[in-house]
């Protein structure tokens, strides 16, 4: 009688534990966009640390570094959106209402040669195209609106950001104190490490971007394809997605060399192949050798997670959560 009563508690205990484990994910999906804010104010904290903790070895005080970089950053913010923005949405609306014609050339394209098959998946494409493209802004803001609710929220990430930065170690107090006393010692190790990874992945992350960017946009330019500032932007997001992306970001930019003239189209080949045999063999054995080290379909299966919960902005910090998630996995494996 005794071992099946005892057998019965074990089993009421499990229940109630897999109840509250149940309960607390519900919950945590539930405020998924207040965690996303926090996680970004963190991303963002983390990435600003490494020149605030400069500033502080040259007798600087963190304050006084922290809005120095801020006042830095968002100065270069105004001047790349005052700069570009204007030249981005003209080429992209420009882009919209030239779309049906370009893709209608390329079907013709594809008719010469006799494969009506494509030929009407092609022209079914361009009837949508314009439509789709009028889209594309409302659903991208309508899918960050939910994290993003308006200025606000911009606000609260980098005021959070700012006062993490502010204190010294202000990212790691932050973490154990929302902590159990009894995790606290291996949240503060944690957050070291997820930090580091973090950080390094970030400043990583955008100089390859820029590069990318800057090296399609030259490229592109001078060898005569239309909306080169349009395509080395989507170039330069697209690298967020490892190996995947520059491939899928290289089609437009050749597709619209070829429908210009046969030799534009192979120059526009010339252009990508160039950028990314110079990212693969001199950017990223220099920035992101050692930074994740995730395995890149798991990192393509995260901004594709990251994307359904969360939009855009899901996507972006998909891989950082992804990176102290291994983390954490591979501390309990060692265990």
């Amino acid at each position: 009688m005794e071992t099946q009563s005892k057998k019965v508690e074990i089993s009421t205990s499990i229940v109630l534990k897999t109840m509250v484990i149940l309960l607390g994910v519900w919950f945590l999906f539930l405020v998924r966009d207040i965690i996303i804010l926090v996680f970004i104010a963190v991303i963002i904290a983390t990435s600003i640390d490494p020149g605030v903790d400069f500033l502080q070895r040259k007798k600087i005080p963190r304050s006084a570094g922290a809005m120095l970089i801020y006042t830095l950053l968002f100065s270069v913010l105004t001047l790349i959106v005052s700069f570009m923005v204007p030249s981005i949405v003209s080429q992209f609306n420009d882009f919209s209402k030239n779309s049906s014609q370009y893709f209608g050339d390329f079907g013709n394209v594809i008719n010469s040669s006799q494969n009506s098959g494509i030929n009407r998946i092609i022209q079914g494409f361009a009837n949508n195209i314009e439509s789709s493209f009028t889209n594309i802004s409302t659903n991208i803001f309508s899918k960050t609106l939910g994290v993003f609710s308006g200025l606000l929220s911009v606000v609260v990430v980098f005021s959070m950001a700012f006062y993490m930065v502010m204190e010294e170690s202000g990212i790691k107090k932050f973490i154990v104190s929302i902590m159990p006393e009894k995790n606290k010692t291996y949240a503060a190790s944690l957050t070291d490490r997820i930090e580091g990874k973090i950080g390094k992945w970030m400043l990583g992350q955008l100089f390859l971007m820029l590069v990318i960017f800057v090296l399609d946009f030259i490229g592109l330019y001078l060898v005569g394809v239309p909306y080169p500032l349009l395509l080395a932007l989507f170039a330069g997001i697209l690298e967020v997605v490892p190996y995947v992306g520059p491939i899928i970001s290289a089609v437009p930019g050749i597709i619209l060399g070829f429908l210009v003239s046969p030799t534009v189209g192979m120059l526009a080949f010339v252009v990508y192949l160039i950028a990314q045999q110079f990212e693969s063999h001199v950017v990223i054995p220099l920035t992101m050798k050692k930074a994740v080290g995730l395995n890149p379909v798991v990192t393509i299966v995260a901004i594709l997670i990251g994307f359904k919960l969360a939009g855009v902005l899901g996507a972006i910090i998909s891989v950082p959560a992804t990176t102290a998630l291994s983390l954490v996995v591979n501390d309990l494996m060692e265990k």
